[in-house]
């Protein structure tokens, strides 16, 4: 029963910061009231606001972001994982889940401990994009010319950056999306076929 209480708690934390723009905006208040839930009651669950962002963050990134580093870092070929990359984490990842728009901002912008592990995960997906980019171009198969750990923020930037345009409700048009992606970034990385 705690298991299911937290989890409702954590989901309605997640639209609260979507409706409100973020962790800042969004108070224990909102929180206990869009849950129905006392105040002592969301500290049994929760020691603290920031504990309960970081289980926010954590819940995200153990049910998305890990199994699809996971799957990527398993695929050999550095061509076949890149466009892995950026067609599941555009398809599956960043044009399912809304939230993403303020987690991957709260991730960057928190400055304590307890955020050290999402920082690094995070990192992780740039370091194995930035890691595949440049064995790319030691193939031979990309421009040599360009800096694989711009390049990687770049990706990343043009791929996070669909959370504040796309509607959610348009579902039919994620493939699209992900084919859309994949041509900018290969054409951009100019691709040797």
């Amino acid at each position: 029963m705690s298991q299911k209480k937290k989890s409702k708690i954590i989901q309605t934390t997640i639209q609260l910061l979507l409706k409100k723009g973020g962790s800042g905006s969004t108070s224990t208040t909102d929180i206990c009231s869009a849950a129905r839930l006392t105040r002592p009651t969301l500290y049994h669950y929760f020691r603290s606001k920031r504990n309960l962002l970081l289980s926010v963050h954590v819940d995200s990134m153990e049910r998305d972001l890990r199994p699809y580093l996971d799957e990527a870092a398993s695929i050999d070929d550095p061509l076949e994982r890149l466009e892995y990359m950026i067609r599941i984490f555009t398809k599956e990842i960043i044009c399912k889940h809304p939230e993403l728009r303020v987690l991957i901002h709260d991730a960057l912008t928190m400055k304590d401990k307890y955020f050290r592990e999402v920082k690094g995960v995070w990192k992780k997906h740039y370091l194995l994009i930035r890691d595949t980019i440049a064995q790319l171009q030691s193939e031979g198969k990309i421009n040599a010319e360009i800096k694989p750990s711009w390049t990687a923020l770049f990706v990343l930037g043009m791929l996070t950056w669909v959370t504040y345009w796309f509607d959610y409700e348009r579902k039919g048009e994620v493939d699209q999306i992900a084919d859309l992606a994949l041509q900018l970034v290969f054409h951009g990385l100019d691709l040797k076929n």
